[in-house]
């Protein structure tokens, strides 16, 4: 299809204001791929916790913005100088972070360390739904090549949506721990994020503790495929809890902890169950701020790291193994119309899992 085969207006969750659910409109402009940019026509885009504080006004994000920065669905146009060989058709998902500035200190320390291409560490970050470009909760967006992944034909676009932001944020997480095929790691907090990680850290040969203080978690926990479900499952909160974990790792404890909500209290909890030297990856971005253990964290040389995403050649790496493992997240799903009102859906806590909006 080429460009003038394409409409000229098109549906959209538009965030007009801070605060307030958005608003489908029927007449934005359908935008037009830049040199090295694609068309996507979507299929599904996921809602996560970013675009929640996004709507709180958080990030300052100039509006009004299209939201979501989890898009699937399928190459519709291309720009000139397009250098991959993405043609139209293309079953793709679109990576959040674009366009770095080449030139502040990140920048600079990406090209160094990582390579030529690696908007993450950007002081001036263009993000979609976020940041400087619009999302994908609209029937089409713009895409840099550089940003895309190829979504194999097995799975669903509802599933590769949050692969985008929230699967793409916990495979990070994993290797940020250093950990070998063998070794014992704890993913507290299963949400949308945690029952990922739970199912990656399994598909990767690690030893999974999944962590929850919520009925409805530990729940997801034991609801993953069977083949990845996790050795042991916990409620942080029970009097025996450390103990279990302390026999399933032969009472050294665990090597590391993938933290996946705001749970300051769970932080800590979960940095008491490492073995000295253990590594604790922390994913949350509490308002108040972490706080640990001093003595335990000094005196037992504790690591704790922050982890923000992961690169393009990781997630390809990461769909190439959802696909041979058969990795799902558990899914609410809504239809663009209904998309209206997620921040009050959200604000509720009246969904599970991950919401996905997806395009008839």
């Amino acid at each position: 299809m080429d460009q003038q085969a394409l409409p000229t207006q098109m549906k959209a969750l538009r965030l007009q204001g801070y605060n307030q659910n958005y608003e489908l409109r029927g007449d934005v402009p359908v935008p037009v791929p830049k040199a090295g940019e694609v068309l996507v026509r979507t299929a599904a885009a996921g809602f996560c916790h970013t675009d929640f504080q996004v709507i709180q006004g958080v990030y300052g994000s100039k509006l009004p913005i299209t939201g979501s920065h989890e898009p699937a669905g399928t190459i519709a146009a291309v720009g000139e100088g397009i250098k991959a060989g993405w043609k139209v058709g293309d079953r793709i998902g679109v990576l959040n972070f674009r366009n770095p500035c080449g030139s502040c200190s990140g920048c600079k320390w990406a090209k160094e360390d990582i390579g030529p291409f690696d908007p993450r560490f950007c002081k001036k970050p263009t993000m979609a739904g976020i940041l400087g470009a619009d999302g994908g909760f609209a029937q089409y967006l713009v895409a840099p090549e550089e940003t895309l992944v190829a979504i194999p034909d097995a799975v669903p676009f509802e599933q590769a949506a949050p692969l985008m932001c929230a699967g793409a944020t916990v495979w990070n997480a994993i290797h940020q721990t250093g950990l070998k095929k063998g070794n014992s790691i704890a993913i507290i907090g299963i949400g949308g994020l945690g029952v990922l990680a739970i199912q990656f850290a399994k598909a990767l040969g690690y030893m999974v503790v999944a962590v929850d203080n919520r009925d409805i978690g530990l729940k997801l926990a034991s609801e993953v495929p069977s083949h990845l479900r996790p050795d042991l499952i916990v409620k942080f909160s029970d009097d025996n809890a450390a103990k279990q974990i302390s026999d399933l790792t032969g009472d050294i404890g665990l090597h590391g902890t993938i933290v996946c909500n705001d749970d300051v209290e769970a932080s800590d909890w979960g940095l008491h169950q490492l073995r000295p030297r253990g590594v604790c990856v922390v994913l949350g971005l509490p308002e108040q701020g972490y706080k640990f253990d001093a003595f335990n964290l000094v005196f037992r040389e504790i690591v704790v790291k922050g982890s923000i995403f992961t690169s393009v050649d990781e997630a390809r790496h990461m769909l190439e193994l959802v696909e041979r493992e058969g990795v799902r997240s558990h899914l609410t799903l809504l239809k663009l119309k209904e998309g209206k009102n997620i921040y009050d859906k959200v604000a509720a806590h009246d969904f599970t899992g991950r919401l996905v909006v997806t395009f008839e």
